[in-house]
């Protein structure tokens, strides 16, 4: 018979690990957005995934570290707490230190303290399934707080305010030594009772604020701080959001400010005060020549930043310009800016929509004379620290819808600041005409332009791509032509006169798509499946092959340790003792390499439909988390181990094929149906990936207690790889390819079934033979 306390106690640990697992999950997606301010975005990735790994090493020291006097998981909570609440003000006072490791191990901390309240939880003598249910529900509570405190209160903030779950997590889960309860359950009261003043007042002056201009090692695209460093500038203004930071930045010039999208990705912000003459001179930009090559009466603007390209469009006579912006933060602080931003939003016909350029383009009634897309390079590293973080707006698909909203003479723009991106910009435009129109390469080609800003130029490497519905007339061609020799551009290609470039095209003599493969570059048309415009080198990108050496070189260094703890452990308790099986260890590996592959691309396709990176991450992760907790839940009797490998594997495999099917169609419903749409199938799969982990872990506590720890954090592992790999998967052969690879991970756990009851039976008949003997 159970202890009559067992039950509380349990429950006590259910909803402990509940509230610590939504402060870890918070952190981890709070702390993406912090770094993607502060590194490179290529970097926060893999910081972010070594900081997780801490997880993993968490829950096994839990098991092979010897237990200390007076340590206890209500400790560790409260030291989880404190230590974020820190870290967000010491990443506002030394924001850069030129140390990644140092980043990885200060952002590990936190995750590792979860990791070992787990893997205590775990051998606590709580039924694991309950545990891992409380687990993953209070991280899918920890995903909705984190986007609500981000879009609300800023990174630093939110990372401060997520410490409150632990503080929480301190008062619920059971305390070291009898006498020392009550004052560490005081103390924990305090902090959380003085954490409020400060979250109320996060936008105070002083709190949390970055110093851009004194960082030191900063990366070269965090142009802010050059910026900052000029005579007479200043940081005017910040704001935060889920998606990004934005910083207005002025003093230097007296007519333009600067706005920077996480200290990267800066556009201009005129003085204008209703009048167009006040921004006659930027009609010498290189950038208006395409705007001022034909009709722009309707104008649509995808990625409009600062405001420049709604000048533009004004300046070629737009009557009517919706301009559509990704970053939130970006928009408030122009209409917060009566000089600078207000009047120009305020403009009749002027339109701003806060979303995804695509999408939003997609729903609107079209009819437009020009669309105009701005390729400024995103600085945004992955939400949740995935490799994976593009949008789709640079598809061959994407282009297609564009040209679906043009009007019959209508035209499409793309400004490029690099011309390797111009020319993928070129071809994918090409090839997107020529698939929805039927026409063959030497007839699609006259109805493109190309053209390279010289090094002479005001802006050298800038690159103007033109494609139009019908042929260019000679009219516009003539104003192509004539505003490149003003302005110093080389014309790549302009059907007519300079047609070298595409002359195997016209002629003939190559197909399309060998043509554009025969480079150095990747400059083929991107689509759907890989919608990864910026990969312009062949092969994995150079930064995720030395990551994944990196976490290769820490997964061997783990695999060692756990190796040699195991060995000690089964020495010192014998045949009996806390040992994993090797089918639970297998399945640990598949459960969690297949859930973390599954989450990364369900993650990026989300991109298309949800209208925002940072709520297409919000809506997968807490649905699948959501789901999970129920199928932890249901985990045994009620859904078998093998019933839910196959369900997810096929509910997967028929997820893609009504993608391919319906997509459109989703795409055209308002955004609450596709935000529910997107939460339905999160959760489905979730409910049904969720089962294998759980399962197993209630079944190696009840074969060897103690065991459990050891497959959760092999799982944390595993998972680790699942979403490294899954990157590597999508970026070389396509997201197909990488949910083809977790339906092979869930299709795989049941031969390991098999394998592990084959294995029990032959446990049970040693152990029988012991006994005899």
């Amino acid at each position: 018979m159970a202890p009559a306390n067992a039950r509380p106690a349990s429950l006590r640990w259910m909803l402990g690990i509940g509230c610590l697992s939504a402060s870890a999950l918070g952190l981890e997606i709070a702390l993406t957005r912090v770094f993607g301010v502060l590194l490179q975005y290529h970097y926060v990735s893999l910081v972010v995934s070594l900081a997780v790994l801490g997880i993993g090493i968490g829950g096994y020291a839990a098991r092979a570290l010897p237990e200390r006097p007076g340590s206890s998981a209500a400790g560790a909570a409260l030291a989880t707490g404190l230590y974020a609440a820190l870290l967000s003000f010491a990443l506002a006072r030394y924001p850069y230190v030129g140390q990644l490791p140092l980043y990885a191990l200060a952002a590990s901390v936190p995750f590792v303290l979860f990791g070992w309240c787990m893997g205590k939880a775990l051998s606590s003598g709580a039924e694991p399934r309950r545990l891992y249910a409380a687990d993953l529900l209070g991280a899918a509570l920890g995903v909705a707080a984190a986007y609500g405190l981000l879009q609300l209160l800023g990174g630093l903030a939110a990372l401060f305010a997520l410490a409150a779950p632990a503080f929480a997590a301190a008062l619920l889960l059971p305390g070291g030594r009898p006498e020392r309860r009550p004052a560490l359950r005081r103390w924990t009261a305090a902090l959380l009772l003085a954490a409020v003043p400060l979250v109320a007042a996060a936008g105070g002056p002083g709190l949390w604020q970055i110093n851009f201009a004194g960082l030191s090692g900063a990366a070269p695209d965090k142009t802010i701080v050059a910026a900052l460093r000029q005579p007479g500038a200043e940081l005017e203004r910040s704001y935060w959001d889920a998606f990004a930071r934005a910083d207005v930045v002025g003093g230097a010039e007296a007519d333009r400010k600067t706005v920077f999208v996480d200290g990267g990705a800066g556009s201009y912000m005129y003085r204008y005060d209703g009048n167009l003459r006040s921004v006659a001179s930027l009609a010498g930009d290189i950038e208006f020549l395409p705007f001022a090559a034909g009709p722009a009466g309707k104008t649509a603007i995808v990625g409009s930043g600062g405001g420049r390209d709604i000048l533009y469009a004004l300046l070629a006579g737009a009557k009517s310009v919706t301009a559509v912006e990704m970053s939130g933060s970006l928009v408030q602080a122009m209409r917060e800016d009566e000089q600078f931003g207000r009047a120009l939003l305020a403009e009749p016909g002027v339109e701003v929509v806060v979303g995804d350029g695509r999408s939003v383009l997609e729903r609107s009634d079209g009819g437009f004379d020009l669309i105009a897309l701005d390729l400024v390079y995103s600085q945004v590293g992955g939400t949740n620290g995935h490799a994976l973080s593009e949008n789709y707006a640079f598809t061959r698909e994407a282009f297609q819808a564009y040209m679906q909203k043009l009007n019959e003479n209508g035209r499409l723009i793309v400004v490029s600041h690099q011309g390797i991106e111009g020319v993928r910009a070129f071809y994918t435009a090409l090839a997107a005409h020529m698939e929805l129109t039927g026409a063959k390469p030497a007839e699609a080609v006259r109805h493109a332009a190309l053209l390279l800003a010289s090094p002479e130029s005001k802006s050298p490497g800038l690159a103007l791509t033109v494609l139009q519905r019908q042929p260019l007339q000679q009219k516009q061609l003539d104003t192509l032509l004539a505003g490149a020799q003003a302005l110093k551009l080389q014309t790549l290609f302009l059907p007519g006169s300079s047609e070298q470039l595409l002359k195997p095209l016209i002629d003939g003599a190559m197909p399309f798509d060998r043509f554009v493969a025969d480079s150095d570059y990747n400059v083929y048309p991107t689509v759907d499946d890989r919608p990864f415009f910026y990969l312009l080198t062949p092969g994995l990108p150079a930064s995720l092959r030395t990551w994944l050496a990196a976490v290769a070189l820490l997964t061997a260094l783990l695999g060692v340790w756990i190796w040699r703890r195991e060995r000690a452990l089964s020495r010192a308790a014998g045949p009996s003792g806390a040992r994993a099986d090797q089918a639970s260890l297998l399945v640990a590996v598949l459960a969690g390499a297949g859930y973390m592959l599954l989450q990364a691309a369900l993650i990026q396709k989300a991109l298309k439909y949800a209208g925002s990176p940072a709520l297409a991450a919000a809506i997968v992760l807490a649905a699948m988390l959501a789901g999970g907790s129920l199928g932890s839940r249901l985990a045994g009797r009620r859904l078998p181990e093998s019933a839910a490998a196959i369900g997810a594997a096929l509910l997967i495999a028929a997820l893609t094929a009504a993608e391919a099917l319906w997509g459109g169609s989703l795409t055209a419903l308002p955004s609450a149906a596709r935000l529910g749409a997107l939460g339905l199938a999160g959760a489905a799969i979730g409910l049904l990936a969720g089962v294998p982990l759980p399962q197993r872990l209630a079944v190696a506590e009840r074969r060897r207690p103690g065991s459990s720890p050891l497959l959760f954090a092999v799982s944390g592992i595993a998972g680790l790889w699942g979403s490294w790999l899954g990157a590597a998967l999508a970026l070389t052969a396509g997201l197909r390819w990488t949910l083809a690879a977790a339906c092979l991970c869930y299709l795989l756990l049941l031969p390991a079934a098999r394998f592990g009851r084959g294995e029990a039976l032959k446990a049970k008949e040693r152990g029988g033979a012991h006994v005899n003997r």
